[in-house]
């Protein structure tokens, strides 16, 4: 987002919109690839305190279920396994 632009609460208002919509289709948790700072302001921590399987540099999680598991596989464009 552009500098103008931030700080207006419209990101933060599109990612509750987000983890309502999640929550509604019964999703267990939302991953996000974000900045470790900006996230856990919304209720997010690193994916690794919550049993997820991926690596912590800036993939942050939120748990919409109580006991949530599972492994983030990524895409191969990615190149990572």
């Amino acid at each position: 987002m552009l500098p103008e632009y931030q700080k207006s609460g419209v990101g933060a208002a599109a990612i509750r919109a987000g983890l309502a919509a999640a929550e509604q289709l019964g999703g267990a948790f939302v991953i996000v690839l974000g900045h470790p700072t900006y996230y856990p302001r919304l209720g997010f921590g690193t994916a690794s305190e919550y049993s997820i399987e991926v690596p912590d540099e800036a993939l942050m999680a939120l748990t919409l279920d109580p006991a949530p598991r599972g492994t983030v596989r990524y895409a191969a464009p990615f190149g990572i396994d």
